[in-house]
C-alpha cells in the first residue's frame, strides 16, 4: 500500500514512519515541522493545505493522526482544539473519497466518560467528560458525514517518544530507573495498547477492506499503577519508588473518565484472532526501544 500519514511528526505518527516501511508499505507524511527521520515528508506552514495534498493522489491511504490530544491544552483553547480535532478531519475524510482513497480516522476512549459497570462498546452512546472527548466525538460524527466508508479506531495507545519523555512508557522507566518519587492512580483504568500492535490490526483492517468504528485497544484493561508495575516487571527494574494514589484526589487535571475500558469483541470478530494484551506490548516495546531509537537519530535523543 502507498499511505499518506497526516501528523508525521505526532507521537503516533512518527511510530507510522518507522513501522511502515518495514512491513513492505510506501510511506508519505505531512507536518507542520520539518524532521529528519520521516520517509517522503512534507512541511505545511498551516492545516489548511493538507486537502490540497490528499487531492494529489499520490496515496491510496490516509491515516489522520493529527490532533490537539492533550486534555489540558483542549480545555484551555477550546476553539482550535475543535477546529483541529472536529472540522478538519470532515474536510479531509471528503477529500480522500472524491480521489478514491481510504480514510483512517484515530479517535479516542475519551469519548466515554468512565462511569459504565461494563465494557464500552462501539454501539454504546458517548458521553465525554472533557472539550478533549467532546471535539474528537464531534470529529468522528464529521467523518462519518464526509466518508461513510471511512474506518474510525478509538484508541489508547502507549509507545516510545523520540524525546525520551513524553509518553507514559518512558514517564514509568525514567522513574524506576531513577528511582523518582511517583504515584501510580488506582482508580484511571484504560485498555492501552502498544503502538506497534495498533499498526499490525491497523494495517489488516485496511488489507480487508473494513469500514466502521471500532475500539482498536488492548483486551486486558489496567489502573495506571497497574500498568507501572507491570513495566517495573519486564524490565527488571524496581517500582519502590511508585506510590499508589487516586485520580480523583488529583489537582491541576482536565476531567477524564475513570474507567474507560473498552470492548474488543466487534474488532477480534472481524480480524479473527484475539487482540494483544499490555503486558505483550510492554514486551515488544522493551524489544523495539534501540532499533526506534535508531530511526528518530542521534539529534532526537
Amino acid at each position: 500500500m502507498k499511505l499518506l500519514v497526516l501528523g508525521s511528526t505526532g507521537f503516533l505518527g512518527s511510530y507510522l514512519g518507522f513501522a511502515l516501511p518495514r512491513a513492505g508499505h510506501e510511506v508519505l507524511g505531512v507536518s507542520r515541522r520539518d524532521v529528519g527521520y520521516f520517509p517522503n515528508n512534507t512541511v505545511i506552514t498551516d492545516l489548511g493545505a493538507v486537502e490540497g495534498i490528499i487531492r494529489r493522489g499520490e496515496c491510496d491511504t490516509v491515516i489522520n493522526c493529527v490532533a490537539v490530544a492533550s486534555h489540558e491544552d483542549c480545555e484551555k483553547d477550546p476553539e482550535t482544539a475543535g477546529a483541529i480535532n472536529s472540522v478538519f478531519p470532515g474536510v479531509w475524510a471528503s477529500a480522500a473519497t472524491e480521489i478514491g482513497a481510504r480514510f483512517v480516522h484515530i479517535s479516542t476512549d475519551a469519548v466515554f466518560d468512565g462511569t459504565s459497570s461494563g465494557l464500552y462498546g462501539e454501539n454504546d452512546e458517548t458521553h465525554p467528560e472533557s472539550v478533549y472527548g467532546s471535539t474528537k466525538a464531534r470529529g468522528e460524527q464529521a467523518v462519518f458525514g464526509a466518508n461513510p466508508h471511512a474506518l474510525v479506531l478509538r484508541v489508547n495507545f502507549f509507545g516510545w517518544s523520540r524525546s525520551h519523555k513524553s509518553g507514559i512508557l518512558d514517564f514509568f522507566v525514567n522513574a524506576f530507573t531513577n528511582q523518582l518519587p511517583i504515584t501510580g492512580f488506582q482508580d484511571y483504568v484504560v485498555s492501552s495498547l502498544y503502538m506497534g500492535h495498533l499498526v499490525d490490526v491497523m494495517v489488516e483492517l485496511v488489507e480487508k477492506k473494513q469500514s466502521g468504528l471500532f475500539h482498536a485497544v488492548s483486551s486486558t484493561p489496567l489502573s495506571k499503577y497497574d500498568f507501572g508495575q507491570m513495566v517495573a516487571r519486564c524490565a527488571g527494574l524496581s517500582a519502590d519508588s511508585m506510590a499508589e494514589g487516586l485520580l480523583v484526589e488529583a489537582t491541576g487535571l482536565a476531567p477524564r473518565g475513570h474507567d474507560l475500558s473498552l470492548s474488543t469483541a466487534k474488532i477480534e470478530s472481524t480480524l479473527g484472532h484475539s487482540m494483544p494484551s499490555t503486558e505483550a506490548g510492554v514486551v515488544r516495546a522493551l524489544a523495539e526501544r534501540e532499533a526506534l531509537m535508531d530511526y528518530f537519530g542521534p539529534h532526537e535523543r
